[in-house]
């Protein structure tokens, strides 16, 4: 009997499914496998996973928004200038698919990444520190039942991380398809034929052994193939560089906008959820470290704002907790059902420029409430107050080419 355990009674047919296919693979044969009550179905992994890390990693596990997480920053009674606040976010922090003009600051721990020379565009990569991408990544002003206000800042690594966990994915791919390191074989082979007069054979021989690498199928499902040994320490050591990476990422907005608005900080704490603790040896997808007397920040939707918490330690729940409420519809869903005008009454006293027909998928109603989190998470972290959303910016996405509800 696998050694798992599921914090919640709601969970959908593909994530019941995606649980099952990652408990059946060799990576988590002898796991503690612990799932969040957040739980849903994500892109090749369930979200709300976490397990005790083995000798075997599977790339695709943390994904590709490797450190993605959250920053707080205690503003204590300063409150911001919300209408400047949203002239920095259109004008100094690049959202979507934007990145800085130069490096905002340089990041000289990329050079250090085993996989460097496989990155493409990297001064791009390293103009995306200090901007905030999309999807459900945004900016938030939050107020505590104290008075007392908050920067929250909700970004990863950006396309340093897609691009890693790419890297990494593929190569443990092809090794279980038994044509890991293809351009060393290949420089062998052409070395040969080279020695033995061949020559005019070398191309047609090297097609035939692309094809022949290319139609190799692995013996685990592609989205779930592990690198062990000295591959797996080399993704360990390329994914803290990104880790690294998404930390200073928040650091670096953080930093802009309060330097714009005048502001000083007066404590900040990050809450990372996609990613390896490696002080704990525990892979966190879509779920964060709950440490005994850990600070951590749980978002729930643009209209209820956040769990504020400390961790209680607890071994059987990983030492984990949900990273936010979880989707109730997919993107997809979100965009053909729901309408702009519910979207905009629900955003009533929420200061905003974000509430659009390209942000539906990001509304409130496709999200749980803060309640289907609350009546869960008490075994793993003590509710220390509710934080309300005072202000909210997030990235348009492209306009959906599917129809939407009027």
């Amino acid at each position: 009997m696998k050694n798992l355990k599921i914090y919640t009674d709601e969970v959908d047919e593909l994530a019941q499914k995606q649980i099952a296919k990652l408990l059946a693979q060799p990576a988590f044969a002898e796991a503690k496998v612990r799932i969040m009550p957040d739980v849903h179905a994500g892109k090749g992994c369930v979200i709300g996973f976490t397990a005790d890390l083995g000798d075997k990693v599977i790339p695709n596990i943390v994904g590709v928004d490797i450190g993605c997480g959250m920053l707080t920053v205690n503003l204590g009674k300063q409150k911001p200038d919300f209408a400047a606040l949203d002239e920095i976010m259109h004008c100094n922090i690049p959202s979507g698919m934007e990145v800085h003009g130069e490096p905002v600051e340089p990041f000289e721990a990329l050079d250090a990444l085993h996989c460097l020379p496989q990155l493409e565009q990297v001064k791009r990569l390293r103009c995306s520190l200090g901007s905030l991408g999309g999807g459900n990544h945004f900016v938030e002003v939050d107020a505590d039942t104290q008075g007392n206000y908050y920067l929250v800042i909700h970004s990863g690594s950006r396309n340093l991380g897609k691009q890693v966990c790419e890297i990494y994915q593929q190569e443990a791919i092809d090794r279980h398809a038994g044509c890991a390191d293809r351009a060393e074989r290949e420089a062998a082979m052409i070395a040969e034929l080279k020695a033995q007069g061949r020559q005019k054979e070398i191309a047609a021989a090297i097609q035939a052994q692309r094809a022949a690498w290319n139609a190799a199928q692995p013996d685990v499902p592609a989205d779930l193939c592990y690198l062990e040994g000295e591959a797996r320490e080399r993704y360990l050591h390329d994914m803290r560089i990104c880790q690294q990476f998404a930390l200073r990422n928040r650091e670096v907005m953080a930093d802009i906008i309060m330097r714009r608005l005048g502001l000083e900080v007066q404590d900040m704490f990050h809450t990372t959820h996609n990613y390896i603790d490696h002080d704990s040896n525990i892979v966190r997808k879509g779920a964060i470290s709950a440490r005994a007397g850990e600070k951590l920040l749980i978002p729930i939707n643009m209209r209820d704002g956040c769990i504020f918490g400390t961790g209680k330690g607890n071994d059987d729940w990983n030492q984990s907790a949900p990273h936010g409420a979880g989707r109730l519809m997919s993107r997809s869903q979100a965009f053909r059902q729901l309408s702009l005008e519910d979207f905009q009454n629900q955003m009533q006293g929420i200061y905003t420029t974000s509430v659009t027909a390209r942000t539906l998928d990001e509304s409130p109603m496709a999200y749980k409430g803060m309640d289907a989190i609350l009546k869960h998470i008490g075994p793993t972290v003590d509710v220390v107050d509710i934080f309300k959303p005072l202000y909210n910016f997030k990235a348009e996405e492209a306009e959906p080419s599917f129809k939407r509800k009027k």
